[in-house]
């Protein structure tokens, strides 16, 4: 399969000065400084994709096709999977650290960031989440070919992602050796004795058709989204991340999310559609289940999943549920300890 072109950015910076995510949680309250304009986060945080380069393959169905930022790298494959609403992009500051050990690829699933929208609606759903994990078996394949390695060695997976690729290592079992699965939605189990627990927040998919999707730059979108709601927490790299590369130009001259909210909220809708339990015991992987104490699920059922596997665990972290996207040493500093560097 023929490289494809090295990853520009989407305007702007040229992305010379390397910088690296900041450590730790913290709220926007610095208003005028370099670190949270625009053009500063920006210059940042395109460094993390300087020569990742972009490809596309089949996805799961005709018509259908997935977009992925590879980083290149010597090694072991390790693919990364966004939570729903986001793209491969907004973990590049995990994956450009890991490229000096392994060969890093991240994926946009269908209706996010450069892959195929579709309608949602129809039947079949094309959002529902058996068909998104038939997209990423296929990318899985296409990918190993592309790298020339027999099975992904680790699955990062995060929130939706995280449920995807769980299901994808459930339909065939030989395709990931370990999977960490960063606060991954799981929802059909046995009720917990606490019902409150399995679900708390707001509902998602209401949430997703209030956002606003158009700006009339993305300057003003970074602007627009710094210190509100989910965005509240974000590092300056990984609001910047999602505003240039979750949003892109429209035939009407402005900017608009990639993820339309009507497709984040199908996804939303169409979650409580999945069981994980019926064939967790064929999961070969090696799991690790990360949950989040101030995320949406609970570790109740985590453990129940996690039960049903030959080879998991799970941990819990006085995190919340972004916390890939807050606090991504976190999760390197996890892989560390995991994964020893050779």
């Amino acid at each position: 399969m023929p490289r494809a072109e090295r990853c520009p950015g989407p305007g702007g910076a040229d992305g010379a000065a390397a910088g690296h995510c900041a450590r730790g949680r913290r709220r926007l309250t610095i208003e005028d400084t370099d670190e949270w304009t625009w053009e500063g986060a920006w210059r940042r945080a395109s460094a993390l994709l300087e020569g990742a380069e972009r490809f596309r393959v089949r996805g799961g169905e005709p018509g259908v096709e997935i977009a992925l930022l590879d980083w290149g790298g010597e090694g072991d494959l390790v693919l990364l999977h966004h939570a729903n609403g986001f793209c491969g992009a907004t973990l590049a500051p995990i994956a450009a650290a890991l490229a000096d050990r392994y060969r890093v690829v991240a994926v946009d699933a269908r209706g996010h960031g450069h892959s195929t929208s579709v309608a949602p609606g129809g039947d079949p759903d094309p959002y529902a989440w058996s068909t998104m994990a038939s997209d990423l078996g296929s990318v899985v394949h296409q990918v190993l070919e592309r790298v020339g390695c027999d099975r992904v060695a680790l699955g990062i997976g995060h929130s939706f992602g995280g449920a995807l690729s769980l299901e994808a290592a459930e339909k065939e079992p030989e395709l990931f050796a370990r999977l960490l699965l960063l606060d991954p939605v799981i929802i059909d189990a046995a009720p917990p004795a606490d019902p409150g627990a399995v679900q708390r927040g707001p509902d998602l998919a209401a949430g997703a058709l209030r956002r606003r999707d158009r700006f009339a730059s993305r300057a003003e979108a970074f602007e627009h989204f710094r210190g509100r709601g989910i965005f509240a927490d974000f590092t300056p790299e990984a609001l910047a991340l999602y505003v240039g590369e979750g949003i892109g130009p429209s035939p009407e001259d402005d900017f608009r999310l990639r993820c339309r909210p009507e497709v984040e909220a199908a996804i939303f809708s169409t979650g409580h559609r999945t069981d994980l339990f019926e064939d967790a015991p064929r999961v070969k992987a090696e799991v690790r289940f990360l949950h989040a104490l101030r995320g949406n699920f609970s570790r109740e059922r985590y453990d129940a999943l996690a039960a049903r596997m030959p080879s998991a665990r799970v941990e819990s972290l006085d995190v919340g549920h972004l916390f890939p996207l807050e606090e991504p040493d976190r999760v390197l500093a996890l892989l560390d300890e995991w994964m020893p560097r050779p």
